[in-house]
């Protein structure tokens, strides 16, 4: 199913960067963290994944940042003393799939600088409407859902000529098929093709019989109580 979806690039600075462990312990979600804490509404935000796998902080020159010194800094309403970088920079992209947030608001959003406690100024905002070839959601997991007997694995393909599109959309599938599980009791597993072992990968692709591509990802829904595995239940192939 193609759709359209839109990517945002965005480079924001900090005159101090703390080590807000907001930032430097979730820092694959990033742009979902900040778009709720400026005001986007959880169902909205749902729909917001990050494209970058890893945001290392760096100067105005690009080069990595120091530690320029230590300072006070306020952390769950308590006055720490907090080690912080000068002039830090964070440059990162994100996928909406469908939030209904118009590129606007995600702009409105990004301008009000301000992640509690943290101060920013937003250098770059950038957005591309781009087309994503996805599967439906609800149909994959009602085709898995049919024949989880106990277990059972599709493969499908995501979008791969954008790395950051393939794990935003990793992400966004991996997410809406964990709720429709866990509405029914059941367990998922998601993995993508590039992340696995030689040996896994050539288990299955002797298994299936077909070689997998930098694209591909492997679904595996079981019902509760059962082994999650790639040596159980029956096979189905989507695209």
């Amino acid at each position: 199913m193609v759709v359209e979806v839109d990517l945002y690039r965005v480079r924001i600075r900090f005159e101090k960067l703390f080590a807000d462990p907001l930032i430097f312990e979730h820092v694959k979600n990033l742009a979902r963290s900040y778009l709720l804490a400026a005001g986007a509404s959880p169902e909205k935000t749902s729909y917001v994944h990050q494209a970058t796998r890893s945001v290392v902080p760096v100067d105005d020159d690009g080069k990595p940042s120091a530690i320029s010194g230590t300072g006070p800094y306020r952390y769950h309403g308590k006055r720490v003393s907090s080690e912080y970088m000068r002039g830090a920079n964070l440059g990162f992209e994100y996928v909406d799939f469908g939030s209904g947030l118009s590129e606007e608001e995600h702009a409105e959003l990004w301008k009000k600088g301000k992640w509690e406690p943290l101060r920013f100024e937003t250098r770059e905002f950038g957005h591309q409407r781009i087309q994503a070839d996805l599967p439906e959601i609800k149909e994959l997991y009602g085709m898995l859902k049919v024949r989880a007997v106990p277990t059972t694995l599709a493969s499908v393909e995501l979008p791969g000529s954008h790395d950051g599109l393939f794990q935003a959309a990793l992400g966004y599938m991996t997410e809406k098929l964990t709720k429709l599980a866990d509405a029914e009791s059941m367990t998922v597993e998601v993995y993508a093709a590039r992340d696995l072992s030689r040996e896994e990968k050539q288990a299955l692709e002797n298994r299936l019989g077909r070689q997998f591509t930098a694209s591909t990802v492997h679904v595996i829904l079981s019902r509760a109580g059962m082994p999650k595995t790639f040596e159980s239940g029956s096979v189905e192939q989507s695209k």
